[in-house]
């Protein structure tokens, strides 16, 4: 006998997955994290180092401005003098943690060179000549300073272009240099940068930790909820079913296996169990809609006329009404709707035929014929197993579809030696059993696990 696996998880599979996903967003979170603030950081040391130079600039033009005053830049020997002196008590006049200049030079307006120096004694200086050899060096406007970070030897340096101006701010000459950032600065910088980072994911670690066992309390509320709603929906299945059987003076009995015979057809096609789950759903609710068909035609003993019969057919549609208005129930209709439509075309509802016809409904309706077949009813003793197969067989390519049939026969004297000897216990106990394999709860929860 054929059963399917059941879809719902478990607490363990349930803790597996929220692990994973929570080690995948928390790990994801903190490389963008850690990314940002590694550039953030990276930032800020430029900007200070940035100030740093700029701050240089500023002091070697309040150094000249009287000479700027006087002269302008007639006086190059003066400007030049005042140049190599600054460069020489830059480390004084900079704080020299951050780094210091290594290479600056003073022009005029038409770009005349005034005066140039650089530190012969830093390492990458002829690295840093050929590099600002090539490159196009900006004009600053008035009271305008240019600043760029740009890297020499995989080493960054700041590059700064300002103008120099005279008491009147206007300006008279300009100023461009590479500030070189320190060792220290740089290591100082990838030091505090890595705590931070590090800082930074141990947070959002933490944090997923601390979130951990709140959504699985979440979760176990939720969970408990669709369970119980659940645990409603097919409570509301049975006591419907229950009603139509007594509105037809029937038993639940035969809801019950007709149900159970359908699901081991459907085993037998590999069907999924979704379309099982519509299948339990319609198999119970097939004659939903003879709520609605009066007493003196649905109860009648003797055999109905044309016109009696025409309003019997109208459960189907009667059905369709009651099963449309639950969400839940609405998959019903597969079965609830096409239940009395015949293989050749030659039954009711919408007259389909072959394939058209749902598989859910093909399925019941051999289901349906070989319990009434094999059932006791007030009108007649059942029949045994060969007559009731004998009679199914009539109705090959007709009214059944002969490749269900043949599927269904090889598990028919099984399923008819199962059912015969069922009371109404047995048979409750049974579809139970089909209900918590087709209907699992969404999580099985162990609320002393989940308490740890």
């Amino acid at each position: 006998m054929m059963h399917k696996k059941k879809s719902g998880l478990n607490l363990k599979d349930v803790h597996k997955v929220l692990r994973r996903r929570l080690i995948i967003a928390g790990f994801t979170l903190s490389i963008l994290l850690g990314t940002a603030v590694w550039f953030s950081e990276y930032d800020k040391i430029g900007e200070d180092v940035t100030e740093r130079a700029i701050q240089g600039a500023s002091i070697f033009n309040s150094q000249i401005r009287s000479l700027l005053d006087e002269s302008g830049v007639s006086d190059r020997m003066a400007v030049k003098r005042e140049s190599e002196a600054f460069n020489h008590a830059s480390r004084s006049l900079v704080d020299t943690r951050k780094g210091h200049f290594v290479f600056s030079s003073v022009y005029d307006k038409t770009s005349g060179t005034i005066t140039r120096s650089s530190d012969d004694d830093y390492l990458h200086i002829e690295a840093l000549e050929v590099a600002l050899a090539g490159a196009v060096r900006p004009f600053p406007g008035e009271g305008e300073t240019f600043t760029k970070i740009i890297k020499v030897a995989e080493i960054p340096h700041i590059y700064i272009a300002a103008p120099l101006l005279d008491s009147k701010g206007e300006a008279i000459a300009y100023i461009d240099g590479i500030f070189a950032i320190s060792q220290d600065t740089i290591l100082g910088f990838r030091k505090k940068a890595f705590r931070t980072v590090i800082l930074s994911v141990g947070i959002v670690f933490l944090t997923t930790l601390l979130l951990y066992p709140i959504i699985i309390l979440l979760t176990r509320k939720v969970t408990t909820i669709s369970m119980n709603l659940q645990d409603s929906h097919i409570e509301t299945l049975k006591v419907l079913g229950s009603a139509v059987a007594k509105r037809d003076s029937d038993t639940d009995s035969h809801n019950y296996r007709v149900t159970i015979i359908s699901v081991r057809i459907a085993e037998t096609c590999g069907l999924e169990a979704e379309t099982i789950q519509s299948l339990i759903k319609g198999a119970f609710l097939h004659d939903v809609g003879k709520i609605g068909i009066r007493d003196d035609i649905l109860l009648k003993p003797a055999k109905l006329t044309d016109g009696e019969f025409d309003t019997m057919k109208h459960h189907v549609p009667h059905g369709l009404d009651i099963v449309n208005r639950s969400a839940w129930l609405k998959d019903a209709i597969e079965v609830v709707g096409f239940h009395h439509e015949k293989f050749d075309g030659s039954g009711y509802g919408k007259g389909l035929s072959g394939k058209e016809i749902p598989i859910n409904a093909r399925i019941f309706a051999i289901a349906d014929v070989f319990d009434a077949l094999t059932s006791k009813r007030p009108y007649k003793e059942p029949f045994s197993y060969n007559k009731a197969m004998d009679i199914l067989e009539e109705g090959r390519g007709a009214h059944f579809d002969p490749d269900l049939l043949d599927r269904f026969k090889t598990i028919s004297e099984l399923l008819f030696v199962e059912l015969a000897g069922c009371d109404h216990e047995e048979l409750t106990v049974s579809l139970d059993n089909i209900i918590q394999m087709y209907f699992p709860k969404a999580v099985e929860i162990n609320m002393e696990k989940v308490s740890r």
